[in-house]
């Protein structure tokens, strides 16, 4: 796997921050984990996954043509 940096409130540390695997060009998200028992069952998360929060303003980074977006 090839990580990239797209982009991020906080730049490149901190969190949150979105990440591409510019081999199978899916996208990595960093964010806050969500760990609550309730919160995962009502979510029906299986054994061996997990689920973080993303603020919605980490969405901008996202390119509109499914490319990387770094410059």
């Amino acid at each position: 796997m090839k990580i990239e940096f797209v982009g991020g409130t906080t730049g490149q540390v901190g969190s949150p921050r979105l990440y591409r695997d510019t081999e199978s060009g899916d996208f990595i998200v960093q964010g806050y984990l969500i760990n609550e028992p309730a919160d995962l069952q009502q979510m029906k998360i299986p054994h061996g996954e997990t689920v973080v929060r993303v603020p919605a303003s980490l969405f901008e980074y996202l390119p509109k043509d499914g490319t990387s977006g770094v410059s």
